[in-house]
């Protein structure tokens, strides 16, 4: 006979044996077990987060700059529905979150006591697999069950492709009872790592394909720094039948590179495209977000797509996908036959992107205290080996027409594309690196996340800038101005929110530039600071909304 609560003392241990090192847990009741059976396991670090939308993505930004699996913990009910956003995000970047979950027994479901929904499977979409434990464990059938679908659970968080898996915890009272004094040396499932390669059969039929298109595009989707794809990037852009295109969340640069897609395809007319249409398209990972690159595709599609490096297999982007490869890209792509061919593919692409260049430094040099402007100073003066991170909507949007810093890393919660938790996940990631870490965002990101500072764990090298421009200016781009007009306050929400005040009530430390010629200045002290910063830097929506459209009408040779 076993303690009742013999399988909970056994989690964190099993946890340990994972690799897993640190563990998120929402305060709660009903968790109070699980609780104790962490914070007695001097193997792993607890951190206490109140807010559970906040520390899913805190977890989620341990786990995005680790590359280890991350636990999260909370209560039931709906704490367990607060976990959702950040556990969808990472399902989707295919980062590893162990979310437990505490749960009232199956009779208490339904039955009008407090914080009793059914959390079996809650997360069915946006998980690898789900787990609901015993309620007890005394005897030892029950035990071995609960200690196999732990390990299991935490093994499938970690298998290719990674992603986040539920753990359902029941139980009974009493809640706050002793839990036994040890481990009882819990059984640990692991799945070994393979590398899948392609046969030689396989490798033929390629290179065959290969030597038959002299116009080929590669498109490096979001991704980690990695110097492998990094140096087979640089290998494919010097082939004149071969063009490269790598956003800056790709984390791939070189001279041959284009890093600024949306400005080179929006500087062209549509008969123009049909020029620069490729006959064989390959894609490299995740996702990209170039809106003009996906029409351009979408409206000029190729022969043939090639898809590598994808955790969802059949991901087709541009409506022309007819291969996927389990492969290596880098292995595979290393072994097509290069310098074969005779083409001017690559050279159409480097002159236009020569005159885009000079128009893009032309425009961006006299522009006034704007979004651009900030960008543009920013990515001036950053220093090298920065993680910098972006808030979805313009922040991100602003950095990709700006060329790619190589000694910058890029990162961006693309994975859904919300805006609901980037500061956290930004905040979880400088916790883990110990590194400057610079976040870019606008004041409805920031006031939506503001939480995100709601913790003990804000590192002193995160650094955050607000493009305080009083709403959601993404929507005085994207919409039709007339049709808007009436409507435009349900878009963009306009606010009242002091953000000073904001920072200051979470302690950090707060700047504030309303002016041109102060611009420099204040982004100097707010890199030099040593203390976790908040810049506010006010523009103004309809200068910027200018500035974005004039932009594109300067590349386009429209006359302003």
């Amino acid at each position: 006979m076993f303690h009742f609560r013999q399988g909970i003392k056994n989690i964190p241990e099993i946890c340990v044996q994972h690799g897993v090192r640190k563990v998120i847990i929402a305060p709660g009741s009903r968790n109070a077990p699980l609780i104790f059976a962490f914070t007695e396991n001097t193997k792993i670090e607890c951190l206490s987060i109140t807010d559970e939308r906040s520390a899913g993505y805190f977890a989620l930004g341990i786990a995005l700059q680790s590359g280890e699996a991350v636990a999260l913990v909370c209560t039931s009910g709906t704490a367990v529905l607060n976990f959702a956003p950040a556990i969808a995000e990472a399902y989707y970047l295919n980062l590893p979150l162990v979310v437990i979950t505490a749960d009232r027994p199956a009779e208490m479901i339904d039955q009008a006591d407090g914080q009793t929904i059914r959390q079996t499977n809650i997360f069915a979409n946006y998980i690898k697999s789900s787990f609901d434990l015993p309620v007890e464990t005394i005897n030892l059938s029950d035990l071995d069950f609960s200690d196999r679908q732990i390990s299991q659970a935490i093994d499938t968080a970690l298998t290719y492709p990674q992603g986040p898996v539920h753990i359902n915890v029941p139980m009974r009272e009493p809640i706050y009872s002793a839990l036994p004094d040890k481990h009882s040396n819990p059984k640990i499932i692991k799945t070994l790592s393979a590398e899948v390669s392609l046969n030689e059969e396989s490798i033929y039929f390629l290179q065959k394909s290969w030597t038959g298109y002299r116009k080929k595009m590669v498109i490096f989707g979001v991704s980690k720094k990695n110097s492998a794809l990094n140096q087979l990037a640089n290998l494919l852009a010097q082939e004149p039948d071969l063009v490269v295109i790598a956003e800056n969340l790709s984390n791939i640069s070189g001279k041959n590179i284009i890093t600024q897609p949306e400005s080179f395809f929006s500087s062209l007319s549509d008969e123009e495209k049909k020029n620069y249409k490729p006959e064989l398209l390959i894609t490299i990972g995740h996702s990209s977000i170039c809106k003009q690159l996906k029409l351009f595709l979408r409206n000029n599609n190729p022969i043939e797509q090639w898809q590598f490096d994808s955790s969802f297999a059949y991901i087709d982007t541009y409506k022309c996908l007819n291969l996927t490869s389990q492969g290596s890209a880098v292995k595979t792509l290393n072994k097509m036959p290069l310098g074969l061919t005779e083409s001017s593919y690559s050279e159409l692409f480097k002159i236009q992107n020569q005159i885009i260049t000079k128009k893009h430094e032309e425009f961006v040099m006299n522009a006034p205290l704007s979004d651009m402007c900030v960008v543009k100073k920013l990515l001036k003066i950053i220093p090298e080996n920065t993680d910098l991170h972006l808030a979805n909507s313009t922040s991100v949007r602003w950095t990709q027409l700006f060329p790619t810093r190589s000694d910058l890393t890029y990162y961006c919660n693309r994975g859904t594309s919300g805006i609901d938790g980037s500061m956290s996940t930004a905040a979880g990631f400088a916790y883990a690196s110990k590194q400057s870490t610079v976040f870019l965002t606008g004041d409805i990101s920031f006031i939506y996340d503001s939480n995100g500072l709601w913790n003990n764990y804000i590192s002193n090298k995160f650094k955050v800038i607000v493009l305080s421009n009083n709403g959601g200016n993404i929507f005085r781009f994207i919409g039709d101005k007339q049709l808007m007009e009436r409507s435009l306050d349900f878009f963009t929400t306009p606010h009242n929110v002091k953000i000073k005040a904001l920072v200051e009530a979470y302690g950090l430390n707060y700047l504030i530039c309303n002016q041109t010629e102060e611009l420099e200045e204040n982004l100097q002290q707010f890199i030099k600071s040593d203390k976790a910063t908040v810049l506010e830097i006010f523009t103004n929506a309809d200068l910027n909304t200018e500035n974005y459209m004039n932009y594109f009408k300067n590349l386009k040779n429209i006359n302003l």
